[in-house]
């Protein structure tokens, strides 16, 4: 639930509910773990509820490992804190970084507009061509600024449909085709949307498993492949289907839009390759084996050399690059003014997700949740899989899709544990499952972002959500179950 959406009294109510939970479970929690466990368990309660609620900002909540881990006796200070320097961490501020830039010199509108006028813009063509720039576009910035970016472009092409039911199924399509294919396409890499970081993380944490760039992508990139155009074909022929007609222009405006951009040269020219090179850096970066022969990586001539280094060294050359502007001043690629907005809450929202995995692995409180889950050991692994991203799924439609991630990293080690199947498999599944939610505005920022358009209503979204939910749980399955055994070597 966004904070904006919450009553006084209801905040009020879960900033207690939080603390009056974790103090229940301190003295009367289960009498089989130790007593840091039980700490631990209560300071989880604790954080979720303040997470889900959003009673407080996420910044508060994430910092409450610090405070209370060593006030409790469940870790030191020093070993709390070690998790919000993860090397994940610096990946996605550098990611952050980049995605700063290529507003800053209004690339990624370029690229949108290109994407847009390459597709055509011919009755449900239009609705394509926006859900493939935007589906691009949020691989590698975030949803909501993705969604945020694409929906003025989404209001000003759907103006251009005829005043017909036709017409109002078109923009309808438009619209949720925007919100729906920037959380698709935040599927695609790691630094896609924050849920997939957390994810990361937490499989290096509990079960030691690193997962790379290249590695993430060959789960990431088949799903958003599958699940992007069977939106597009949901929308415009199930949900709100009728051939719509463009009254004329839409080719006309993209084009003047695009044309009052300039050619792409100066600072902007400098930020695209320095964009292009790091997501080449991390295609490179480890070695490809094709059965007979391989393709020598960026590690064999920097053997320590990861994802979070070529990150960081992007936002190294953005600030010390210089380029020109439209008026011919010279100035940094990015500046700190305009790099101090990234969000930097999610990235302490990810340490405390690390830390509080890492503690809840350390006092055998996942071993303990395992038990629970004994009964499901024996049946197939696709219905244990799907079972589990059906759960996740009806979180993420009430609740922060980051906070779900970050609640079910242990439970899905745990369960892997507990059924004979590998956690990191599980891991994945909730977390993939963590970023659909498409029923509800309140299930991700995109869907509340195109809600506020006024043009959609809540039966609407739900309506074409709840499809595309059911196929995008299938899509996950089957993606892990048959990709993700070879990608890991399983």
């Amino acid at each position: 639930m966004p904070e904006a959406a919450a009553s006084p009294r209801f905040r009020s109510l879960a900033q207690v509910t939080g603390p009056f939970l974790c103090v229940l479970l301190i003295l009367f929690g289960p009498a089989e773990l130790t007593p840091e466990a039980r700490r631990t368990l209560g300071i989880a309660a604790w954080m979720v509820i303040w997470w889900i609620t959003e009673c407080v900002p996420i910044i508060t909540t994430s910092l409450l490992p610090l405070v209370l881990f060593p006030l409790l006796g469940v870790s030191s200070t020093k070993d709390t804190a070690l998790p919000y320097a993860n090397e994940l961490v610096f990946l996605f501020m550098g990611g952050f970084f980049l995605a700063a830039a290529l507003e800053r010199w209004e690339s990624h509108v370029r690229v949108a507009y290109r994407m847009v006028l390459g597709i055509g813009l011919s009755g449900r063509r239009v609705v394509l061509g926006v859900m493939l720039a935007t589906g691009f576009i949020s691989m590698w910035i975030s949803n909501t600024a993705t969604a945020a970016m694409m929906y003025p472009i989404a209001l000003a092409i759907g103006a251009l449909f005829a005043r017909d039911t036709a017409g109002d199924n078109a923009r309808t399509s438009l619209m949720l085709g925007v919100a729906y294919a920037a959380s698709i396409g935040g599927m695609a890499t790691i630094i896609g949307t924050p849920p997939n970081l957390v994810v990361a993380g937490a499989i290096k944490e509990l079960t030691g498993t690193s997962i790379s760039f290249v590695q993430f992508m060959a789960l990431g990139l088949p799903i958003t492949l599958l699940l992007l155009p069977f939106c597009w074909f949901l929308l415009v022929f199930v949900s709100f289907p009728g051939r719509a007609r463009i009254e004329g222009g839409a080719d006309g405006m993209l084009r003047s839009r695009l044309e009052s951009l300039g050619p792409i040269r100066g600072g902007e020219a400098r930020v695209l390759a320095i964009f292009f090179c790091t997501a080449l850096a991390w295609f490179l970066r480890e070695r490809k084996d094709f059965g007979g022969f391989s393709i020598p990586g960026l590690v064999d001539l920097f053997p320590r050399l990861s994802d979070a280094a070529i990150s960081v060294a992007a936002a190294v050359l953005l600030f010390i690059v210089p380029g020109a502007t439209r008026d011919g001043e010279r100035r940094p690629l990015l500046t700190w003014a305009e790099a101090r907005t990234i969000p930097w809450d999610v990235l302490l929202f990810f340490g405390a997700g690390l830390t509080l995995a890492n503690a809840i692995e350390t006092h055998g409180i996942t071993t303990w949740m395992g038990t629970w889950l004994e009964g499901l050991r024996g049946l197939p692994p696709v219905v244990i899989y799907l079972g589990l991203a059906v759960t996740v799924l009806v979180l993420s439609e009430l609740a922060s899709n980051l906070a779900v991630a970050a609640m079910m990293m242990p439970i899905a080690a745990a369960l892997g544990q507990s059924v004979g199947q590998p956690p990191v498999l599980l891991m994945l599944v909730a977390g993939f499952a963590s970023s659909t939610g498409f029923m509800l505005p309140v299930a991700t920022p995109p869907n509340a972002i195109v809600f506020g358009s006024g043009m959609i209503s809540v039966r609407q979204m739900a309506r074409a959500g709840i499809l595309l939910d059911i196929v995008g749980v299938l899509l996950i399955v089957a993606v892990i179950t048959l990709v993700a055994p070879l990608v890991f070597g399983f």
